[in-house]
């Protein structure tokens, strides 16, 4: 078994390796300022570790569905959350998923934690998983995993789904008891910024649950922050607790997260009408020495990447065609595509395109945002309609036509 140092070994190409996937919900690839994570940090420096790795949208269910299939949200049927509060479809049972693909081929399945893809009384033993023990605390998702993973003789795979940072949500409850961290740094701007954004943006704050946070000061918002940080040191520690049961001679290991958080840049909190940078780039890690090379990897990827890379290192046929690529080399990409359909029942849905330099988010309302990320790193200076660029948006606006087609029933 793996002790604490995660020492890496060449898995070998001969036998079907195991698979951990390690997820946990609402964490920004920009972290706001230092955080202790000994073991999230010892994964990272074993594994691939893509820089530009994306959620195709920052909307829980509908962002796991796209980790599950490998499909974009729409063409999954999950284009938002999936609860009686919201718009959303539950993911079709026959839809080929992770669960039901690797069962099929040989492996034990188990799913611990956070599901939140189907109506209520359904799970992910309905959708292939061989065994899901009933959703409870992180720590309880850690422990049975754990548990289950000592009980396997064959290959096994363990989608392991935390809620934290996601407990961002009780920041109103807990925020007396929030002490500021030192080198936690403030968001680049505030409410102000959304003067030429979208009106959706706006409605979020004035109607929605920007509404919790709308009169937050700078402190107020080092707070948030430091309270976010410290609800990623948790589950920092229910990864402690699955990977002291692994054995890294013969198990890839996935670190990943369904979407990040505002974090209060331009004054947000949490997630809705938006793809700003801190909610839309995620953490993606693979460890799997002797096929993937442990390092830095700068080129363009997605969520919907993960299923196929998943099978492609397992060896394991996919059924069914994909919008994902496997990440065994680089995707080669200019662009990614990201989408976004609704807050709770409040339908405000628009999609984005983002290349090395810049992103357009066009609204089905009619409302723009183009940034230069070149030269507005922090997406401050919304330049829809201005002259310089009309050439550059009608170009991403093209690539938007080519890419979004949605299908009948959704």
């Amino acid at each position: 078994m793996a002790a604490a140092g995660l020492v890496s070994v060449a898995i070998s190409a001969q036998t079907h390796p195991n698979i951990l996937v390690f997820m946990t919900d609402q964490e920004s690839a920009l972290l706001p300022g230092p955080v202790k994570t000994p073991t999230r940090d010892r994964l990272r420096a074993q594994s691939t570790r893509f820089n530009f790795a994306f959620c195709n949208t920052p909307q829980c269910s509908a962002a796991r569905a796209a980790l599950l299939t490998g499909l974009y949200p729409h063409l999954a049927g999950v284009r938002t959350n999936v609860d009686g509060s919201s718009l959303g479809n539950e993911l079709p049972k026959d839809l080929p998923n992770v669960g039901s693909v690797f069962s099929k081929a040989g492996y034990a399945t188990g799913y611990f934690g956070k599901w939140h893809l189907s109506k209520k009384g359904a799970g992910p033993t309905d959708y292939g998983f061989g065994f899901a023990p009933k959703e409870g605390s992180d720590e309880a998702a850690a422990e049975g995993a754990a548990s289950w993973i000592t009980k396997q003789k064959g290959p096994w795979l363990a989608w392991v789904s935390v809620l934290n940072p996601h407990d961002i949500y009780h920041i109103d409850r807990d925020f007396a008891s929030v002490k500021i961290r030192p080198g936690v740094k403030a968001p680049h701007s505030d409410l102000k910024n959304l003067k030429d954004k979208p009106a959706e943006q706006q409605q979020y704050v004035d109607k929605d649950q920007g509404k919790i946070t709308s009169a937050y000061t700078q402190e107020d918002w080092l707070r948030y922050r430091s309270y976010y940080l410290q609800l990623l040191e948790m589950a920092d520690s229910c990864l402690a607790a699955v990977l002291s049961k692994v054995d890294m001679s013969n198990t890839i290991i996935v670190y990943t997260t369904d979407h990040g958080d505002a974090l209060g840049e331009h004054g947000l909190p949490f997630k809705g009408p938006f793809q700003y940078e801190e909610l839309a780039r995620i953490p993606l890690w693979i460890s799997a020495p002797g096929r993937l090379k442990p390092g830095d990897r700068d080129d363009f990827v997605m969520q919907i990447d993960l299923a196929p890379t998943l099978a492609d290192l397992a060896k394991v046929e996919w059924p069914a065609k994909q919008s994902g690529v496997s990440l065994l080399k680089p995707t080669g990409r200019g662009e990614v595509y990201l989408e976004y359909f609704a807050k709770q029942k409040w339908a405000n849905p628009f999609q984005t395109v983002r290349t090395r330099r810049y992103k357009l988010n066009r609204y089905e309302s009619g409302s723009r945002e183009l940034y230069d990320l070149e030269k507005d790193p922090h997406e401050l200076v919304n330049l829809a309609g201005s002259g310089p660029l009309q050439k550059v948006e009608a170009e991403l606006s093209g690539k938007l036509d080519k890419w979004w087609k949605p299908q009948p029933h959704n």
